[in-house]
């Protein structure tokens, strides 16, 4: 019978899983990836409607039509991700296409009751891209050694040791089951001989040298979206009072690999080359509900709407390997030791994300010019993992509590209409969810479109700015890069209209 682990190992980790506080923005955070107008517009059309995009920002958006319509859009989305650790530059591009589209269909003359008119719609829209390639390079001062000497608090040498009738996966996989995923990260570290055991100190400690630095290489290939699926029921109240509901079907797709390389020990250190990597797939669905109004006053509207908490459901599943290359300094013969457990982990875990309340003001002025503002509040502080009772997550939501604050958002748009041509233009800027600011989105765009009998073509540009700090580990390998993520985005969008 292996050795129970004492106390301390739970309460110096987040949580017996892989999650982490970067979780709680990922799943969460809105890029408003949506259609040409929208996207040139900045976004801005809580107290506009009138978009299909716009459904997903202000449920009383569909009622807004005076005929119904149908359309797509495609979108081509360059990244350019450039790093920087400790003065060493580096730059990666990637290029991606998405596809969206929706519907809205308008029932109207309704004589002479209050309600004039009411629709119902479907819109499907990325809210923001996993898609991106991020390298990081530089010669650092901290090994991934520390990151698995972490993880070994607590442990006995009896805990991470294969026995004659265990193999490497079955100990693995025992590991996972009773003692979680730090457990399995210690017995990597161990069983690649990275790590060693002190019986005198009853400890594990690392034969790695790096007192005059080491090389690391830290590649990461993210793949993926969230999505969101808007149904909307929306009316008219007699002349200018506008309301809508959704119900908003959440997705999370996100396949990321990892893989961390370091080299260059000092001569007296017996370690040469540590080769770690990490394979992640996370699938997930949530369910929000949302309210809206917009309120039309003479030449001017105003908007407000809701977004519930989304619910979500998650699961992850990791496969992890290790390559560890020794040399024996008395007889100078090389090893190399692979553990690969060839072991998925499966993690299903709730997650609740926070809500969002969004304000807006539009100005349309001789039907030529529109001005509109869109401010929105979330508090990620909010975030939850695991359900009401749940004590697995308990340190990690209070990390969150602690470290994650009320976001404030802000959309700018402008159109000018020149009989069937129009010019846009808009600007976005979104805080940081980190109290200390290590996230900073700033977005500029323009666009035109053209008014045909029965439809409408819409190109739209759009420049995005995103600032971090990237932590390539969550504990021991706590060096953060900086990193500067361009993008940029041309759509193209094609509305029917009958």
């Amino acid at each position: 019978m292996r050795y129970i682990f004492i106390i301390t190992i739970l309460f110096f980790h987040l949580n017996i899983n892989s999650q982490n506080i970067y979780d709680a923005i990922n799943y969460n955070f809105s890029n408003d990836l949506g259609n040409s107008r929208f996207t040139s517009m900045g976004g801005a059309f809580g107290a506009l409607g009138g978009n299909l995009s716009a459904i997903s920002t202000n449920p009383a958006s569909g009622s807004v039509f005076e005929l119904s319509r149908a359309g797509g859009s495609i979108t081509l989305e360059s990244n350019n991700m450039k790093s920087n650790y400790f003065n060493t530059n580096n730059e990666v591009d990637k290029t991606n296409i998405y596809y969206q589209g929706g519907m809205v269909y308008v029932f109207k003359n309704y004589g002479s009751g209050n309600l004039k008119k009411f629709a119902f719609g479907i819109n499907v829209q990325s809210t923001n891209s996993f898609s991106s390639d991020l390298l990081i390079s530089g010669r650092g001062n901290q090994s991934i050694d520390s990151f698995f000497l972490n993880n070994s608090s607590g442990l006995n040498i009896s805990d991470l040791s294969v026995n004659s009738n265990e193999s490497v996966s079955g100990l693995y996989r025992w590991l996972g089951n009773n003692y979680g995923y730090y457990a399995q990260q210690a017995f990597l570290g161990y069983q690649s001989y990275l790590l060693n055991y002190d019986d005198t100190e009853n400890n594990f400690y690392s034969i790695a040298k790096y007192d005059n630095g080491l090389n690391i290489t830290n590649e990461v290939f993210s793949r993926g979206f969230n999505n969101k699926i808007s149904i909307n029921l929306s009316g008219l109240l007699k002349e200018n009072f506008h309301f809508g509901f959704n119900i908003n079907i959440h997705e999370i797709d996100l396949t990321k690999d990892n893989i961390h390389y370091e080299d260059g020990f000092d001569e007296d250190s017996s370690v040469r080359y540590i080769d770690f990597r990490n394979y992640l797939f996370t699938r997930g669905g949530g369910l929000s509900f949302q309210a809206g109004m917009i309120y039309k006053l003479k030449n001017v509207r105003i908007g407000v709407s809701y977004e519930s908490p989304t619910w979500f459901k998650i699961e992850d599943e990791l496969e992890q390997k290790i390559e560890v290359q020794t040399i024996d300094k008395i007889t100078n013969e090389i090893y190399t030791d692979i553990v690969d457990p060839r072991i998925i982990n499966l993690y299903e875990y709730n997650y609740k994300a926070p809500s969002k309340l969004t304000l807006s003001v539009a100005s349309i002025i001789k039907n030529m010019f529109i001005l509109s503002f869109d401010f929105d509040n979330q508090n990620y502080s909010s975030s939850k993992f695991g359900t009401k009772n749940d004590e697995t997550y308990k340190n990690l939501n209070l990390a969150i509590k602690q470290n994650l604050v009320a976001v404030y958002n802000y959309r700018f748009g402008s159109e000018i209409r020149l009989k069937n041509f129009s010019i846009r233009g808009g600007f976005k800027q979104s805080n940081s969810p980190f109290n200390d600011s290590e996230i900073k989105l700033n977005s500029k765009s323009f666009g035109i479109g053209f008014q045909f009998e029965n439809s409408t073509l819409d190109i739209g540009f759009s420049s995005n700015n995103i600032k971090y700090n990237h932590q390539l580990f969550d504990t021991g390998l706590t060096n953060s890069a900086e990193v500067n993520n361009s993008q940029l985005r041309s759509v193209i969008s094609y509305n029917l209209i009958f």
